[in-house]
């Protein structure tokens, strides 16, 4: 098999035009704003989730300490 076989470019299909142009939805906004809201609020659930998480390892690192401590 000769190597320049393998580079030779395959023909464009008809399939990859660009998609046409779509109007903008009216709705837009306020789907956006929800969108927006739904992350604030995950990002607050994760943030607490995090601090009660390292909140628990610390303390159970702790008593491990106190246990095992000489």
């Amino acid at each position: 098999m000769n190597t320049t076989e393998l580079l030779t470019r395959l023909p464009d299909r008809a399939g990859d035009q660009a998609a046409p142009a779509v109007a903008p939805d009216a709705d837009f906004a306020t789907r956006w704003a929800a969108w927006v809201e739904r992350g604030r609020v995950h990002e607050q659930r994760v943030r607490r989730r995090f601090v009660v998480s390292a909140g628990v390892l610390t303390l159970g690192a702790a008593i491990t300490y106190a246990f095992l401590r000489p």
